[in-house]
């Protein structure tokens, strides 16, 4: 892929089997290592805050603590009721009232989640979005090889290849959870999964669906044990969109927003469509393409 060097998508599949193993993070390092108190923090500066920024920053800091960054009361809600583990969050009363999330800070206290009042000062700095919601929390990451991925057979499933743009990727899950597709197989992504644009771009959605995560060789091994008809997607393909049922659980390739499918899988797909397009754009993005061939899928399934 051009502009992505091996050595960083091998980063990414190292970063999280290793953010998956460090399950200790919250109880054995400084600074949420201490049960929350009642005292609000007021500071900007407080170590705590200070914590949340790098969660919300670095990958190298979310793999070392196993933990993630999320911003607003409906993703927090949406990632919970997915069984996702909410650690603790942090809130501002005055935010709260402000942004209308006061009956999900009700829900979320009588979980019994550990949770810490902060001044609208400290929560600003924190916030990945310039102060537009009033709770932060920090949740688990979770395992996404192969092994722990289990699917539908009958639905649609989308592989995206070197995927590079964090919310490009987040509005993907949301699309792909919208229509109702099995999930998604990310294959060598050049993208930390757990980037706060993903989340964001998800709606907090990407929580409760099946994501696996591997090399090409990994990828390309799955879909052959699955024996799921494989639909390549190029705009130079001969084959347009519309013309031709798709078998049912068709796994639709997609490659990189930057040069599309590389050579690796040129002898993989059983079948290469395209979109027709009318206009002089030669693609569309890669959200809108994953959306077009999910949709005429269950289109043609209604059929």
């Amino acid at each position: 892929m051009v502009g992505v060097g091996v050595g960083r998508k091998s980063f990414w599949l190292t970063f999280h089997a290793v953010a998956c193993l460090n399950g200790l993070a919250l109880d054995r390092q400084n600074p949420f290592s201490y049960l929350m108190t009642n005292a609000t923090i007021e500071s900007p500066t407080n170590s705590r805050i200070k914590e949340l920024v790098k969660l919300r920053e670095s990958p190298r800091r979310r793999r070392e603590r196993g933990c993630f960054f999320v911003e607003g009361a409906n993703d927090l809600l949406a990632l919970v009721r997915a069984g996702r583990q909410l650690i603790e969050f942090y809130f501002c009363p005055s935010m709260v009232e402000q942004f209308g999330e006061s009956s999900a800070l009700e829900e979320l206290r009588e979980m019994g989640i550990p949770s810490c009042e902060t001044s609208e000062i400290a929560l600003a700095k924190a916030s990945y979005t310039s102060g537009t919601h009033g709770i932060i929390g920090v949740l688990r990451t979770w395992e996404l090889g192969f092994d722990a991925f289990s699917v539908k057979n009958d639905a649609p499933l989308v592989v995206l290849d070197e995927v590079e743009k964090p919310g490009n990727l987040g509005a993907i899950l949301r699309t792909v959870e919208a229509f109702g597709a099995a999930g998604v197989i990310l294959s060598d992504p050049a993208v930390d999964f757990f980037n706060p644009n993903v989340v964001r771009s998800s709606r907090g959605l990407f929580g409760g669906m099946p994501v696996a995560m591997g090399t090409k060789g990994d990828v390309r091994e799955w879909l052959k044990k699955s024996a799921r008809h494989i639909v390549g997607t190029s705009s130079r393909a001969q084959e347009i969109m519309g013309n031709k049922k798709f078998p049912a659980g068709t796994a639709f390739l997609f490659g990189s927003e930057k040069v599309g499918l590389g050579e690796f899988w040129q002898d993989q797909p059983d079948q290469w469509v395209k979109i027709g397009i009318q206009g002089q754009a030669s693609s569309l993005n890669l959200n809108a393409s994953v959306a077009c061939f999910l949709y005429e899928y269950n289109r043609m399934s209604l059929c």
